[in-house]
């Protein structure tokens, strides 16, 4: 049976032992289906809003006790070591206070029998509860928020229904084989018989299924997804039957940024630009933001001071005008086309990867952390003025390099490969230098190496090289470990010899990429290619 950590507090919710797999399939509705469907979605946007103003005035009263504000001033000044048990004693704390996952269920049960016609038990309180559940988990046990939001109408995108072990079809919203039946409304699929992949997928047992809605260009699009036990099937090709996406074998070895990806592999060695197709439209969305102000306080005057800034302590007014609306669905179709741009981008590159190699070793990197703004204010020497606080949050917004990161991950495990291979930033893989078995500490803006045979190597794909040849015989990779095994000289983990007989080959594919990335008309500026060529 496998178990799953839940948060920073180490306690284990067990989870499936089985595998799972999704298949999403579009939903062929009339305009009479699709308003029911909006109506559900939006009573339970209701139910969602309620149970969180509920376990908002929980948080609140615990909030104020002296136990609660203990424990988070201990975590702000605590060392690594010590973190652990102050995070357990805070999910404890939590979960005395009614504040964790089986809490919000049973809560649940007060809130949604006034709606049961439309929603019933399995969807609100395994769907709507666990949803509720968690965002407060990530404010709570993560770094990855500062607060719980209430749903605006329509953001509401996904209600689900129950798996039954041993059932197909799950509970309530229920796969019927050519449709979705959900408390009488019957939803047909749009299914295709033709295709191999298709037929293959809907073989396997139905654990439950989740209903997606999508905003479109007149109307919105739903889904629903189907989540089956067992693996994925391989996509073949309709006529010669190969896989579509064949698997490599080898190491291969990444360098993420938050713009480029450097990779290095036996086959091949190349320097990329994440999601290249995704363009900069932060002056658009600006514009935009801009109109939508100003027909903000032209339709709610009551709403701000003379001086134009907005009145506080009141209940303020929402009215919007048609004009409004239409701006606010313009803003968000040009995001969402962004959005499926950079996940097929992602999803092809991961595809690709998985041809040069099945084992692959990246920089454990917090990106969440790289997108934050600088905590500590600094001055220039130069200039005498304050530098600039921001730093990678376009960039990781707009490439999602940790999104491609999950998805190698989440292919990696679906075919049962030896997956992607976390080694901690400590190694120092931007530092090494293999030849002289010695760390040099580089500035960011330094983006070549000068290696003692006089060969001039880009300091990313010089990183991925090194990365490709971790050793691959320890059990973890994190820092603690690798001191245990290396003491204090982490970069032992590099396989010196093997850097030794490969480096030639490397710097072979490592010229003819510089040489292909300075015909280009256009490179991003940390590649420093223009810098070295010009």
């Amino acid at each position: 049976m496998g178990w799953k950590s839940k948060g920073r507090g180490g306690k284990r919710v067990k989870r499936s032992s089985t595998d799972t797999c999704c298949l999403t399939l579009p939903l062929k509705l009339e305009k009479w289906q699709s308003d029911r469907l909006e109506k559900r979605f939006e009573i339970g946007r209701q139910i969602y809003n309620t149970i969180v103003h509920a376990e908002l005035k929980k948080l609140r009263k615990l909030e104020r006790t002296q136990q609660y504000q203990e424990i988070e001033q201990k975590l702000e000044n605590a060392k690594q070591e010590e973190t652990k048990e102050l995070w357990k004693k805070k999910r404890q704390l939590l979960d005395q206070n009614g504040l964790s996952e089986n809490h919000f269920k049973a809560d649940m049960k007060h809130y949604y029998p006034h709606f049961k016609d439309n929603i019933a038990s399995s969807v609100a309180v395994h769907g709507i509860a666990s949803q509720a559940w968690t965002a407060f988990e990530k404010v709570l046990l993560s770094k990855d928020g500062k607060m719980v939001h209430f749903k605006k109408k329509g953001e509401l995108s996904s209600l689900r229904g129950y798996s039954q072990t041993g059932k197909s079809g799950g509970i309530e919203i229920i796969f019927r084989g050519s449709y979705v039946e959900w408390k009488g409304l019957k939803l047909p699929l749009k299914l295709s018989p033709d295709n191999d992949y298709e037929t293959e997928m809907l073989s396997k047992r139905v654990k439950y299924v989740r209903i997606l809605r999508q905003d479109g260009k007149t109307k919105p699009h739903w889904y629903a997804q189907l989540v089956l036990e067992g693996k994925p099937a391989v996509k073949r090709d309709p006529i010669s039957g190969a896989p579509k996406h064949p698997i490599g074998r080898g190491v291969v070895g990444i360098d993420i940024g938050t713009r480029t990806l450097a990779y290095s592999a036996d086959s091949k060695v190349d320097l990329i630009e994440l999601a290249d197709r995704v363009q900069n439209i932060e002056q658009e969305k600006l514009l935009l933001q801009r109109k939508l102000d100003r027909s903000r306080r032209a339709t709610n005057p009551e709403n701000y001071k003379p001086d134009g800034t907005i009145k506080k302590g009141v209940k303020l007014t929402r009215n919007k005008s048609k004009r409004y609306r239409r701006i606010q669905h313009q803003l968000a179709m040009i995001q969402h086309h962004q959005a499926d741009i950079r996940k097929q981008q992602h999803n092809e590159l991961a595809n690709y990867l998985l041809t040069l190699g099945d084992c692959f070793f990246v920089e454990n990197m917090s990106y969440c952390d790289l997108a934050h703004r600088a905590n500590k204010t600094e001055i220039s020497e130069k200039t005498g003025r304050y530098k600039r606080k921001k730093r990678f949050g376009k960039s990781i917004a707009n490439k999602a390099p940790a999104m491609l990161i999950t998805m190698l991950k989440q292919k990696c495990q679906s075919r049962g490969l030896e997956g992607v291979k976390e080694v901690d930033t400590h190694v120092c893989a931007s530092q090494y230098n293999h030849q002289t078995d010695t760390c040099i500490k580089k500035a960011l803006e330094n983006r070549w190496n000068i290696m003692p045979d006089g060969e001039r190597i880009q300091r990313d794909l010089y990183s991925a090289f090194l990365l490709q040849h971790c050793r691959r015989d320890l059990p973890e990779y994190n820092r603690k470990e690798l001191q245990k095994e290396f003491g204090e000289e982490l970069y032992r983990v590099f396989d010196r010899e093997a850097l030794q007989r490969d480096y030639p080959q490397f710097v072979a594919y490592h010229h003819m990429t510089i040489q292909r990335l300075s015909e280009l008309p256009h490179t991003i500026p940390s590649m420093g290619i223009r810098r070295i060529i010009s």
